[in-house]
Parts: C-alpha cells; sequence; structure tokens
C-alpha cells in the first residue's frame, strides 16, 4: 500500500490531533482522507480505537494507532470501564490539542477522559443509532441514563458536536444536551470522487444489478427491500440482486444467520458479506437501494452516487440531497414496502438511456455537494478554532 504520510517521531512538535473510534475499520473506510488532510495540514496524527483487522492498513498508511478494548457489540461493564480507563491513561499521556470522537459511545467515554481545560474536543454524531431509533422497554429504559450521562460529559469538557443533518441537532439541543452554539453540521465524511467514479459504458446494458448496502438490520430496511424485490419478480420483472452486508449479532432487529441462508438457499439474492472492494461493486451496479429509517448521512449512498448508480432511498433528513426525486433517483417513506416497488418498478421500466442519464446525474450531484475535500476543508477550520474552558466542577 502507498504511504501518503509518515509516522510522527518522538521528537514531533506538530500539534496533535487524537482521533478516537470504536473501530478501526471504521477509521480506514470512513475516514481515511481526513486523516491524511490533517497530516497534510500539520497536525500530528494519532489514533485511538480497537486494534483488528484494519489497525496494520492503517498503520501502513503512515498512521500511530494506539489500542483502545472498545467493545462494539452489547454492553459488558467491566470491558466498557476498561475502555474508559485506557482512553483516559492515553489522553493524559500524548495531551492532544484536539480531540475528534466518532459515534456516540466514543464521544460520552472521550468526552469524561480529557484532559480538563487542555483540549478541544469535537464529537461527530455519524448516526442516532440503535437507541434513538428503536422503540422498546429495553432502550427506552437505557435511554434516559445515556442521555443524562452524555449531557454532563459534554458541558464537562466544551464538547462542540457535528451532526450530519440539521434534524439530529435539533434533536440533541431539544434534549438539552448540548447548546445550539455548540454545534455544527457537516454532511457526512464525503467521498472520494477519484476512488468512486462510474466505469464507463457499464450502464448502457439493459441487464439492471440492484444492489443493497448496509448491516442485516431492520433499521436499514432490509426486510422491506426483501419484500420489495419479491413483488417485483412475481410482477414479472427481472433483474438481479446482490446484498451487501452482514447480520449484526448485539442487535435484536439483525437478520439471523438461519434467515441469511434460508433466503441464499431460495436463489433470489447473491449475498456477498462484508464486501472490500466497494468501488468495483458500485461501479458494476445500476441501482443502489437503501430504505433506511434514520441516518446521518450515509457514506455508502455518497459513494454509489459518485460511482453513478442511481438512487432509491428513504424521505428522511439524513437521505435529503443525495437522491433528487425523478433527477437521479426516488425517495419514498420509511417502513413502506409498496413505495419502494412503485419506485423500482419505474427505473426498471425505464430505458438503458434513461438511467444512463439518472447515473450521470448522480456522478454530478456527489461532485458537487458531496466531495471529501470540501467536508475535510470543513472539518479541519473546527480545529483551528480555540478550545472552549469548561465550566468549575
Amino acid at each position: 500500500m502507498t504511504t501518503s504520510s509518515t509516522p510522527p517521531s518522538a521528537s514531533d512538535q506538530r500539534p496533535t490531533v487524537l482521533f478516537v473510534a470504536n473501530t478501526d475499520w471504521y477509521l480506514f473506510n470512513f475516514r481515511l482522507n481526513l486523516l491524511h488532510a490533517a497530516h497534510a495540514a500539520g497536525w500530528n496524527v494519532l489514533l485511538a480505537c480497537p486494534k483488528r483487522a484494519y489497525a496494520k492498513a492503517l498503520e501502513e498508511e503512515g498512521f500511530v494507532t494506539h489500542h483502545i478494548p472498545f467493545d462494539t457489540i452489547g454492553f459488558k461493564p467491566t470491558q466498557e470501564l476498561n475502555a474508559m480507563r485506557a482512553l483516559r491513561r492515553l489522553a493524559h499521556r500524548v495531551r492532544p490539542q484536539v480531540f475528534h470522537l466518532f459515534t456516540l459511545k466514543c464521544v460520552l467515554y472521550g468526552s469524561l477522559a480529557a484532559p480538563r481545560g487542555e483540549v478541544q474536543t469535537i464529537g461527530a454524531v455519524t448516526g442516532m443509532g440503535h437507541l434513538f431509533t428503536t422503540r422498546s422497554w429495553r432502550t427506552w429504559l437505557l435511554k434516559t441514563p445515556v442521555l443524562i450521562a452524555l449531557r454532563r460529559a459534554i458541558k464537562r469538557s466544551r464538547t462542540q458536536l457535528v451532526f450530519q443533518n440539521d434534524a439530529d441537532r435539533d434533536e440533541f439541543v431539544a434534549y438539552k444536551i448540548v447548546d445550539n452554539e455548540h454545534t455544527a453540521v457537516i454532511r457526512g465524511s464525503g467521498v472520494d470522487c477519484e476512488r468512486f467514479k462510474p466505469r464507463p459504458g457499464r450502464r448502457s446494458q439493459s441487464h439492471v444489478k440492484l444492489l443493497f448496502c448496509g448491516r442485516l438490520i431492520a433499521e436499514k430496511g432490509i426486510r422491506e427491500y426483501l419484500a420489495a424485490t419479491a413483488r417485483l419478480r412475481k410482477s414479472g420483472r427481472t433483474f438481479e440482486s446482490q446484498i451487501a452486508g452482514a447480520p449484526y449479532p448485539g442487535n435484536p432487529s439483525s437478520l439471523s444467520d438461519a434467515e441469511v441462508e434460508k433466503l441464499q438457499s431460495e436463489g433470489s439474492h447473491i449475498f456477498l458479506g462484508q464486501h472490500e472492494d466497494m468501488a468495483a461493486l458500485f461501479a458494476d451496479s445500476d441501482i443502489v437501494v437503501l430504505p433506511t429509517y434514520r441516518e446521518g448521512t450515509p457514506k455508502a449512498l455518497l459513494e454509489a452516487a459518485a460511482s453513478g448508480c442511481i438512487i432509491v432511498t428513504t424521505d428522511i433528513p439524513g437521505c435529503h440531497g443525495i437522491a433528487d426525486p425523478g433527477v437521479n433517483g426516488h425517495l419514498v417513506p420509511p417502513k413502506k414496502i409498496a413505495p419502494i416497488v412503485v419506485a423500482l418498478a419505474k427505473i426498471l421500466d425505464a430505458t438503458p438511456q434513461e438511467r444512463q442519464r439518472m447515473g450521470a446525474e448522480s456522478r454530478r450531484i456527489a461532485v458537487e455537494r458531496f466531495s471529501d475535500r470540501e467536508v475535510n476543508a470543513k472539518t479541519l477550520t473546527l480545529y483551528r478554532q480555540p478550545a472552549q474552558t469548561p465550566p468549575p466542577s
């Protein structure tokens, strides 16, 4: 792998930014260009995350990675406490000028672990997660103490929260987790339009490929996708359906392994699991369908749009601006099957030339609205703001 930045030395005098995420996969797949942009802008870039499959790739890119034992499945008090302690020790050892935290768990832990008064803490709310999208007595019991803890942690460190859409920001302000003046909205993590791009000539073909891309949980709309494609096949329409994603153990709404095995045996869908080369997969797809219930700004849809795919997704704030109805795809109500069927039928019944035109519009939208260069520039501007002085204990 080509290395475009070099590991910082012990004598490095540049200001330090410490990126904290609950998976190394997230940093590599969603924020790698931001890491390089921060390094190029003169920052000493350090990473804190579990060291799993992608830690070596991050280090080959030139970034020092510190192991923090975050658990992404369920809640285990002993492991959570160990992760908190490890993050606090690391923060006090490396003394970063900027603490950049990704996902709600890291925002909570990082805001508690940050050295008081010495660091600018930025929390990226990349999505509202299971706690905000699922209504059950278990999530209701957990939600209140989490909101209280977030409110206190963010006040402690004067954390500035960065949201991917206005609706998520407004909800946090309404819950009094954060004051509006300590927030910013940056649409997603951006997309690398050089890496994700159309393959010339692909969409002139009449054979149409559908792709669902996301975790196989109810909140991503997988069940609606399966039902809609079944109705389309019953109506006599032909297409190929691929599903890139895997069940999510620990999430009660996940498809089970048995359900996936049954669907595979039926032969209506090609299950790819966690796919490594998403650029190639999007370039080989015509329509990307994500009937998600709630999102910040879905990275997969940005990459699909940059690759020239037609987008069918839900009419929710996080997806607005990615799919312009009738231009490069359609927006449908969440949790509804029939509108997905109608939207896909329109696209399947269109001519190859019309689908090609819609794909070209997707590419234009990605380049003009969601380039990672613009997103990274806005993020780096936040780093240059003075740190807030926290209130007295």
